[in-house]
């Protein structure tokens, strides 16, 4: 590739580095307490490289974020399949990168990538609910809903805050058996 390119190779590797090193900073620290200078010194960067490419650590944030939907979407696939087939390499993607998908649970309305995750499982689920329950109000449908999905989320940080020693499969029958009950 030719110098000045955008995404040019080591252009590529300065933004992997510095998305590593907030990850890894990630394991300890609160994103709001991490800091330019911090980042570039685990990534052996300087800061003005590091301005090149970003305004703050939330920034460089948000483009793991980003990079996280683009690994997640191809894999939500049909549906209609059951859970054990498209919920496992999910599960994988956000075990991969556990420190920042910890920091996206934790306030998982405001993060994009679990509501791109969620509008479908929502409407399914809700499908769900409706023929279970024999319930049509949208409302009371909500909360079966909400009772489903917090329980799920809380399955999820538990499994990642415990080292993820179980198998995304383990974790998949543990929220698929609750939502058959």
């Amino acid at each position: 590739m030719m110098v000045g390119i955008k995404n040019n190779r080591r252009t590529l590797y300065t933004k992997q580095q510095l998305k590593e090193s907030l990850i890894e900073l990630l394991h300890d620290h609160d994103l709001d307490k991490i800091t330019v200078t911090e980042i570039c010194n685990l990534a052996n960067i300087n800061r003005g490289t590091f301005y090149a490419h970003y305004a703050n650590p939330s920034e460089l944030f948000a483009e793991i974020e980003t990079d996280l939907i683009t690994k997640i979407e191809p894999l939500l696939g049909s549906f209609n399949e059951p859970l054990e087939t498209w919920l496992p390499p999910i599960l994988q993607v956000i075990k991969d990168q556990d420190a920042a998908t910890k920091i996206m649970i934790g306030n998982i309305r405001e993060y994009k990538v679990f509501q791109v995750m969620l509008a479908p499982i929502r409407e399914k689920t809700l499908q769900n609910f409706q023929q279970r329950f024999h319930e049509d109000d949208e409302h009371i449908l909500g909360y079966y809903y909400e009772f489903f999905f917090s329980g799920a989320i809380h399955v999820i940080i538990n499994w990642l805050s415990s080292g993820a020693k179980e198998s995304t499969q383990s974790i998949t029958k543990i929220i698929s058996n609750i939502t058959q009950q």
